[in-house]
């Protein structure tokens, strides 16, 4: 009895060990995958959707022709361009972003027709080969959601996946600042690939679709897109090609806001500042008052100019024309001083000079009348000279970088 007893007890030890290997291989096990097919799957197919089946075997890994490089149609549908960050070097833009290839290994015993466009779920894309897609100075990529991600996937002419999807993006643009605000940007929006060259996967020419009548967001540029030139279809990069698609926009700042907000009245500044040479130099408070008046509100303007602008690793062109004009009204301010100085000057003279006549006391204050009135005639003259001189060089230098791209 006490044998029998003992070999239950070993037996029981033995069960409890068995059950707990059991239970450590069926966590180890990886779950078996269900497809939620709304058919039956055909013999020879590993997964089918709405009657387009994979082949078993199928590789999701494996271009479908290897012997060919698998040709890529982008199509960009530009809704709407809603930003450019100068201070972030970006540009904002919501569009449907679509990807369409050639998977000539989906079969179907449904009947396909010319141009036929046949939909099945997202899913779908989880065990089809998908293209390796790279955007470059992609800064950030939202798709966008409803109820679900506005996305879909197509097969069309049973041989054709296409992917489309509703998204914001934001890519970096270098762009320079130097003329601003009268600078154009030439800004490259690049669609390509990271690890096939162009002999596994070459991209068409980009469908860019883009209406700017449509837009309604308000920005500071006049934009153009463009597609991309020849030059930039291909990527050189560690001895390797890459097939490279997209478009560029062409950037020119709307000039006119300037002009009349910082132009327009810092040029009429220094103009008014010239009127002071017609003011006699006697009345020193009523040409004081007006030129360091003038002097302060243009250093205030160039403070606003300089807080608004984008950075620069020098000076744009706005800043120096401030520049400029603060200078003029300084250097009207400095000959002013210049004037009084000689006024005290000839004043310390007189007070040396007392024991001379009073006519010829006379004759040397009209004489220093007629040498300021002089001065103040030759200022009335060279600061507009200069002033115009400054212009001639400034606007046909600016322009002329507008015109070439900035």
């Amino acid at each position: 009895m006490h044998f029998y007893l003992k070999c239950w007890e070993i037996l029981s030890k033995l069960r409890i060990q068995v059950l707990c290997i059991l239970c450590l291989l069926l966590l180890l096990l990886p779950p078996p995958t269900l497809h939620q097919d709304d058919e039956h799957t055909p013999p020879g197919m590993s997964k089918c959707v709405l009657g387009w089946c994979l082949p078993r075997g199928y590789q999701k890994l494996e271009q479908p022709n290897p012997e060919k490089a698998v040709m890529i149609n982008v199509n960009l549908e530009i809704l709407d361009i809603l930003g450019v960050n100068d201070k972030e070097f970006s540009i904002t833009l919501s569009m449907y972003f679509s990807v369409q290839w050639e998977e000539s290994r989906i079969q179907t015993n449904n009947t396909v027709e010319a141009d036929s466009w046949s939909p099945v779920s997202l899913e779908f894309l989880q065990d089809l080969w998908v293209p390796n897609i790279f955007i470059y100075d992609l800064k950030s990529f939202k798709s966008m959601d409803v109820l679900k991600r506005l996305a879909g996937v197509w097969i069309i002419d049973g041989k054709d996946v296409m992917y489309n999807q509703f998204c914001s993006v934001t890519f970096l643009c270098p762009m320079r600042f130097e003329r601003y605000p009268l600078d154009e940007h030439i800004c490259k929006f690049r669609v390509g690939s990271t690890n096939m060259d162009i002999n596994l996967m070459r991209f068409e020419e980009a469908l860019v679709q883009y209406n700017e009548k449509k837009r309604n967001t308000i920005l500071d540029y006049l934009i153009e897109v463009l597609p991309l030139e020849q030059s930039d279809r291909i990527l050189d990069y560690s001895g390797m090609n890459y097939s490279v698609t997209g478009f560029e926009m062409r950037l020119s700042r709307h000039v006119l806001k300037y002009l009349y907000i910082y132009y327009l009245p810092s040029g009429l500044f220094v103009v008014v500042s010239w009127v002071g040479f017609l003011i006699p130099p006697e009345v020193v408070p009523g040409r004081m008052a007006m030129l360091i008046t003038l002097f302060l509100v243009l250093i205030n303007i160039f403070n606003i100019v300089t807080s608004n602008s984008p950075n620069v690793e020098g000076m744009t062109a706005i800043a120096a024309w401030m520049l400029v004009c603060i200078f003029f009204v300084f250097g009207a301010l400095v000959g002013y001083a210049y004037l009084l100085w000689k006024k005290k000057k000839s004043c310390l003279k007189r007070k040396r000079a007392r024991k001379q006549t009073e006519e010829e006391g006379k004759l040397r204050t009209i004489r220093k009348e007629d040498y300021r009135s002089k001065v103040d005639d030759v200022f009335l003259v060279v600061f507009p000279i200069m002033f115009l001189v400054f212009n001639l060089i400034y606007w046909p230098m600016c322009l002329s970088g507008r015109q070439s791209g900035g």
